[in-house]
Parts: C-alpha cells; structure tokens; sequence
C-alpha cells in the first residue's frame, strides 16, 4: 500500500496484522480520486470505518483539511496509528482520530463540530449491510452534509446498498469485486 498522490505521494503505508481489515487498493483509490479532482482541498475529509486509514491519509495528501479517521478495531486503529507515524502526521492538528464506534460518533457532537465535509467516505466491512444502512440514515441529519458534500460507500460490487431518503445517488462504479457508489444530500436537505 501507497500514497497514491499529493505531498505524499510514493509514500508506503504499513498493511494489516492480520485477515479481516480489507484495505481499499491503490488502483481503486487512485480511481476515486482522479474523479474527485481538486474537490477534495481545503474541505473536510470523512473516513469512516477507516481501518488502516489510506483513504483518509490520500485526501490528506492531496490537501484536505481536517481529515477526520474513525475506527473502532484496536487492531486496525494501531496500524492506522502506525501510518500517521510513518507520514509524520500523528500530531498534525489537521488530523482527528476516534476510536469510538461509527453510530456512537454520528451520534455525537463531533460531527457538527467538523462542519459539512467536502466527502464522508465509508468503508465498512462487506457483511455489515444492517449497519451500514442505519450509518447512512445518520447522515442527513448529523451536521456533516451540505449542497456540496458527496458521501462515497465502498461495497461488494455485487450488492450495492439503498440509500436512505435524504440521500440521492450521484454516481456509481466498479472495479473488479469492488464498487463504489457516491450519493448527495436530497434537495432540500
């Protein structure tokens, strides 16, 4: 794994311990970022399910501000922790990291603190659909979407999740056994 692009571009990121965290691989976020262009800097990035925290640390690079990394595993949260170490980040105020449980920070007051994000990007594991769709129906209402915000869901390309009323596709792609699927806020909202 690797920074794909930005300021730290080239940059390896450490892998997992063990089986169970599936990291996004280079090519899907390479894929997702070269659709999201120059919309990422200067917006507040959401990393939800984060894991080893590439995601995040790719919009990081390529100049989001704050970058927001949630993450309950303890496994996964140490090797996240490794990563910011390994970028020279783990005290970079625009980094904020939380152990706590995705419906428990949503749930939060942090949310509003960080304002509308420019993108909330969720990655759950694949068998977590009941979850999912329960963090999806958070979201219209936490404080972090505006107009503007596109929430992005990594998924078994095989099976794409429902999106919740407040939330409206704007885009969907696959690659290989992976999809994406990138939705705005209802009209409205």
């Amino acid at each position: 794994m690797r920074i794909v692009a930005g300021r730290y571009g080239g940059r390896r990121l450490a892998h997992p311990p063990r089986r169970g965290v599936r990291p996004t691989a280079d090519r899907v976020r390479e894929a997702l970022f070269s659709i999201l262009g120059d919309a990422v800097a200067g917006r507040p990035f959401v990393d939800l399910c984060a894991g080893t925290g590439a995601v995040g640390l790719e919009a990081l690079s390529r100049g989001a501000e704050p970058v927001v990394l949630v993450e309950r595993a303890r496994g996964a949260l140490a090797v996240l922790r490794r990563n910011l170490e390994l970028l020279g980040v783990l005290e970079d105020p625009a980094i904020r990291v939380s152990g706590e449980d995705v419906g428990r920070w949503l749930r939060g007051p942090e949310p509003r603190e960080v304002g509308p994000a420019g993108v909330v990007f969720l990655d759950p594991p694949w068998d977590e659909d009941r979850r999912l769709a329960g963090w999806l129906a958070l979201l219209p209402g936490c404080g972090l979407l505006d107009g503007d915000s596109l929430v992005i869901v990594e998924h078994r390309a095989a099976r794409q999740p429902v999106l919740p009323a407040g939330l409206v596709p704007a885009w969907s792609r696959r690659y290989g056994d992976t999809g994406l699927l990138a939705a705005r806020p209802a009209a409205g909202r």
